[in-house]
């Protein structure tokens, strides 16, 4: 397959998963709910005012379906109401689950026009080729989560409707039935449509070698990964300096995979995490991830194979050996350079280190390095 050929399929992959969203219905609840709750009141009432000369079948029969009327309604409503958040929470997940694959999308889009102009060398293809595996898993990490949180609601819709007195129906929600149906070419699942595009590195000739299949995580012909959270200090390695793309392209796309490996797949906390670690990278190193510092206090100890002193600031977010080994994403490499281990342990650490949320809401304001709208600093 062509570099092309797959940047197609790519972008066919990932517009069937955006559809599997559909467009989102504004709900609000059920709108039957308050002309019920009217037609119980008037009801009730109505009985309650039976005439005291209504003697004999008649008036006892009128009292009682009146009675009987009222307790269904009443029923109703309690289900109504009962159903009725949960089609607003349906509708608020669907609506959120386009949101986020539309981002897919945008990023997919931006990082492969950033990169395109550097695919004429093996390097530049590897480049493009992981920035599309990331994207593909940022896109099945979306859809497995809305098809878990839908069946969670078609549960919770399906319990609450049971006040209705009859079976709720299947069906899926909120993506249209579930994630087995619906084509995507070929007959084929949109998950497996996704998934038979993972390994694009091993699909074109002469970057099998090259490089790991995996966006970073195993590596990039550095350091073999480690599943450890946290390693000594003497496995953390210095291989790989100066084989690692860089640029503001490839640090973005080294940005998205260490959230990735993090499983931060919240669009908004994303996109704080990315652009805040775009400027720290960026005043940290010029996004480049072969970056070592000699000359600041932190460049003692003996000489290491690079070169450098034990302790010195490296990689593209400028950690140090020892904030690496312990704050080292598992699955991520052991080399300090490979920018996605690099910038990964990066995160961890100023969440440890300054309070930085998850979610990366306060990330500006605990880290001014990752600030824009501040001089910066150390941290």
């Amino acid at each position: 397959m062509s570099l092309q050929g797959l940047v197609d399929a790519t972008a066919t992959s990932l517009d069937g998963a955006r559809a599997l969203f559909g467009q989102p219905v504004p709900a609000s609840g059920l709108p039957s709910t308050s002309g019920l709750q009217s037609l119980k009141t008037d009801l009730g009432a109505a009985v309650d005012t039976v005439p005291a000369t209504w003697r004999g079948g008649g008036g006892e029969g009128y009292k009682t379906a009146g009675g009987n009327g009222v307790a269904a309604l009443d029923t109703v409503v309690g289900a109504d109401r009962g159903v009725g958040p949960q089609v607003v929470t349906a509708s608020n997940e669907s609506r959120d689950g386009r949101s986020g694959m539309n981002g897919v999308v945008a990023d997919t889009r931006a990082g492969v026009n950033a990169i395109a102009p550097s695919t004429d060398t093996p390097a530049g293809k590897t480049v493009l080729v992981n920035h599309l595996e990331g994207q593909l898993d940022r896109a099945k990490a979306l859809l497995t989560t809305s098809q878990q949180r839908g069946q969670m609601l078609a549960a919770m819709i399906r319990s609450a409707g049971s006040g209705y007195g009859a079976p709720m129906g299947g069906g899926g929600m909120p993506m249209g039935g579930g994630m087995g149906g619906g084509g995507m070419g070929g007959g084929m699942s949109p998950l497996g449509s996704l998934s038979a595009l993972s390994g694009l590195t091993g699909a074109l000739p002469g970057l099998s070698g090259s490089s790991s299949a995996r966006r970073g995580v195993a590596g990039r012909g550095a350091a073999p990964p480690s599943s450890a959270a946290r390693i000594a200090a003497g496995d953390v390695s210095f291989a790989g300096r100066g084989t690692f793309p860089k640029g503001a392209a490839a640090m973005s796309e080294a940005i998205n995979a260490a959230l990735d490996a993090r499983g931060v797949t919240d669009p908004v906390a994303r996109k704080r995490w990315h652009d805040g670690y775009m400027t720290l990278v960026q005043r940290e190193s010029g996004h480049n991830a072969s970056v070592v510092n000699v000359s600041d206090s932190n460049a003692h100890g003996a000489q290491m194979s690079d070169g450098a002193p034990a302790n010195s600031s490296r990689g593209p977010a400028q950690c140090i050996p020892t904030t690496f080994a312990a704050y080292h994403q598992p699955g991520t490499s052991t080399s300090i350079y490979e920018p996605v281990a690099n910038i990964a342990a990066s995160m961890n650490y100023v969440m440890a280190r300054y309070g930085v949320s998850p979610d990366g809401s306060n990330l500006t304001a605990r880290v001014s390095q990752a600030n824009y709208a501040s001089a910066g600093g150390g941290y």
